[in-house]
């Protein structure tokens, strides 16, 4: 993996050219902060207003901690699919792992919580990843799938792997 020594700020956004394929992973570490009432990481089709958006992973904290998973498509939300009981804390640190399968995204949070979300759009359309709201991002990084990301050249074999 290559290190580039700045931390991605938020807004983050980064191009994911030739789309999500099976067995691609993203993984993303941060941090809570005390004064998060949420966040939100997007797999998204365009950035333009009304892009479609794969998934929505987002965390929410005021009330009881949940998450919300759905999907933008054709410009209409889908049904919701909401998480209970997280283990995602204010003021503690996380790492987040999306795994794109043939049938669903499985999002594995602190190497023991899984989680699924099966695909309403195909991932090989996700162009963009892009995460925003109260929160503080270490590390982005990613790998497999047979797809690259332009700005870094790709690891010598079948895919790529990046930390920020």
């Amino acid at each position: 993996m290559a290190l580039i020594p700045d931390k991605p700020t938020i807004p983050y956004s980064t191009a994911i050219p030739g789309g999500l394929r099976p067995h691609t992973w993203v993984k993303i570490q941060g941090l809570v902060p005390e004064t998060s009432t949420g966040f939100r990481v997007k797999f998204i089709y365009g950035q333009y207003e009304g892009a479609n958006v794969a998934l929505l992973f987002n965390p929410r904290f005021e009330g009881s901690p949940h998450i919300i998973f759905n999907s933008l498509v054709e410009r209409k939300w889908g049904q919701e699919e909401r998480k209970e009981n997280i283990p995602l804390r204010k003021g503690k640190s996380f790492t987040l792992r999306f795994t794109t399968t043939t049938k669903a995204y499985e999002v594995t949070l602190n190497e023991r919580h899984r989680y699924e979300f099966r695909h309403r759009l195909p991932p090989e359309g996700v162009r963009f990843l892009e995460v925003d709201g109260n929160v503080k991002l270490e590390a982005v990084s990613w790998e497999g799938g047979g797809s690259y990301w332009t700005r870094f050249p790709p690891v010598p074999r079948w895919g790529a792997s990046r930390v920020y």
